[in-house]
């Protein structure tokens, strides 16, 4: 657990805290009393930021996007088409791995379900810029046969899947030991050509 807060920036440590809630013990067990009483402040003062436990769930959901989408934005200094589209999946996986208690909150439907306008446009851009990439590899040669949906749905099952694999407890112990990241890779590869 952390130590109490000490005057800094609580909207921060109230996320941090939720997060590891969270992670730790699902959002259930999530509330703003808690992570008051955890933090060692007034059970007043996370109102100030957070009107309700389902404004939490929303910004630790922003924040976790926006990371994402951080790592995955990283890819466009590869060549457009199925090399960028690649790139992006790597950085998802690697983001994920890197990330896994907050993919793993991302994918929590009671987490989700409170998406704001904000965080539904953040998902929206980041679903386009994968189609964008999915239409220019096919403009250059890739698949170009293959119905853009179905690559769309493809890829984000692939590279989400690949994810929950890699991160999941369920898999830690008969995958993760003997799946080191070039197979991840290799993997991809099987999509990509």
């Amino acid at each position: 657990m952390n130590a109490p807060y000490h005057h800094g920036n609580l909207r921060q440590a109230l996320l941090d805290r939720a997060i590891e809630t969270l992670s730790e013990k699902g959002v259930e067990h999530l509330s703003l009393r808690a992570l008051a009483r955890d933090l060692g402040v007034s059970h007043a003062a996370p109102l100030r930021h957070f009107a309700t436990k389902a404004d939490l769930l929303n910004a630790i959901a922003i924040e976790g996007v926006g990371s994402l989408v951080a790592a995955t934005d990283q890819a466009a200094e590869a060549a457009s088409g199925v090399k960028r589209l690649r790139a992006m999946a790597l950085a998802y996986v690697d983001w994920a791995m890197a990330n896994a208690a907050l993919h793993q909150i991302l994918r929590n439907p009671d987490v989700m379900r409170h998406a704001s306008d904000d965080l539904t446009k953040m998902l929206t851009t980041f679903a386009e810029a994968q189609r964008r990439e999915i239409a220019t590899a096919q403009s250059q040669g890739w698949r170009p046969d293959e119905h853009p949906d179905v690559l769309f749905l493809h890829l984000v099952s692939l590279t989400a899947g690949t994810a929950v694999v890699m991160t999941g407890d369920v898999y830690r112990d008969p995958v993760m030991t003997s799946l080191a990241k070039d197979r991840v890779a290799a993997s991809l590869d099987l999509f990509f050509g």
